[in-house]
């Protein structure tokens, strides 16, 4: 008995996750292409033309059963498309009717041309204040009716140029496609949206350099510096690296050894530089701030060590004066010296010529 049961519970289980399974599934619906044709002049609108296209649903856009299924011999191949839609709105019970069954859902796609706005808030949205480079794609419409009139269903489709992958930006359902009422009664309407957000996450670097400090170097010495630039996202960025020195003044130092980027397990990237100083070659005088520059869509960052160079063959003013100063006090301390010698002798000689007398 037992065993029985527990065949009975795994039959059950199997059962309703079929039942899901085909409920969930979306479909592949017949769809009048429709479009206008080119007027003939005259400022009158041509007539519109229809053909029998295809749309195959799904949820993910990386699912390729869809693309295995053969399309109908009276659909043209170039009027199969391939629909994403996140949301899962097409994939309604109603728009996949039983196979075989005479009546079958409406649906109507028609190209669709995005129209610039009047709004005011609308122009700052951009730095042109025209409509950004997304909207340079094929864009459609459709029109959705379920069967028995459960739902009503309206979207509007984005793809890339001259490709046939769709993806649903903006849904509107209805569940109250035909409503009756009587004079002075309420009436209760469904209306739902669904529309796709893109979310883009913009982290600035952050910049490190090594070693810090860097080493005390000895001029026509040779050093290695390493910029770590760590935590930042997308992808693009650019490193180089800068010499201030006691002047004030900056001046490039190029981008040095960059290596390729490094993903971490948060999904920002790392990148880093490295950067030889020859002491001689790049005239770095006495010294000065090194500077690792990073430029990021998330702005820019930089670090900084100190460099000092001893061993500088050319004097500067300040060393001058204080050679000079030094040689001034040495004189000095010399002649008080020798003075006070010359003084203490004198009286010891005049002490003893007094004794003799």
């Amino acid at each position: 008995m037992t065993e029985l049961s527990t065949i009975y519970k795994l039959s059950l289980v199997t059962f309703i996750c079929f039942i899901k399974a085909c409920s969930s599934s979306c479909p592949v619906l017949e769809c009048w292409f429709v479009q206008e044709k080119t007027g003939r002049g005259g400022g009158l609108t041509g007539a519109t033309s229809q053909d029998k296209s295809l749309l195959h649903i799904r949820t993910d856009a990386h699912s390729h059963t869809a693309k295995s299924q053969q399309a109908p011999s009276d659909i043209n191949p170039d009027r199969v498309y391939f629909i994403t839609d996140p949301a899962a709105t097409l994939c309604h019970h109603s728009l996949n009717p039983p196979r075989g069954s005479v009546e079958k859902p409406e649906c109507e796609i028609n190209p669709f041309s995005p129209q610039p706005s009047d709004l005011k808030w609308v122009a700052p949205l951009t730095d042109s204040g025209l409509s950004p480079i997304y909207l340079e794609a094929d864009w459609f419409s459709t029109s959705m009716q379920g069967l028995n009139k459960q739902v009503a269903i309206s979207t509007i489709m984005r793809a890339p140029t001259a490709t046939k992958e769709h993806n649903v930006i903006l849904s509107v359902t209805s569940n109250t496609v035909s409503v009756q009422s009587r004079l002075g009664e309420p009436v209760l309407l469904d209306c739902g949206f669904w529309v796709t957000l893109e979310l883009e996450i913009v982290e600035p670097p952050s910049v490190s350099i090594y070693p810090s400090p860097l080493p005390l170097a000895v001029q026509g010495q040779t050093l290695t510096a390493q910029c770590e630039a760590s935590g930042f996202a997308p992808l693009s960025l650019e490193l180089s690296w800068e010499f201030q020195g006691t002047d004030g003044k900056s001046r490039p130092l190029g981008s040095g050894s960059v290596t390729g980027h490094r993903q971490a397990w948060d999904g920002t990237y790392s990148q880093s530089s490295r950067l030889e100083l020859d002491t001689t070659k790049l005239d770095l005088g006495r010294g000065g701030e090194v500077i690792c520059v990073a430029v990021h869509l998330g702005g820019k960052r930089q670090a900084s060590v100190t460099l000092n160079v001893i061993g500088f063959s050319t004097p500067s003013i300040e060393d001058s004066m204080g050679m000079v100063g030094v040689a001034l006090v040495l004189y000095g301390l010399i002649k008080f010296v020798s003075w006070t010698f010359t003084s203490s002798g004198s009286d010891v000689a005049g002490q003893q010529e007094k004794k003799d007398k």
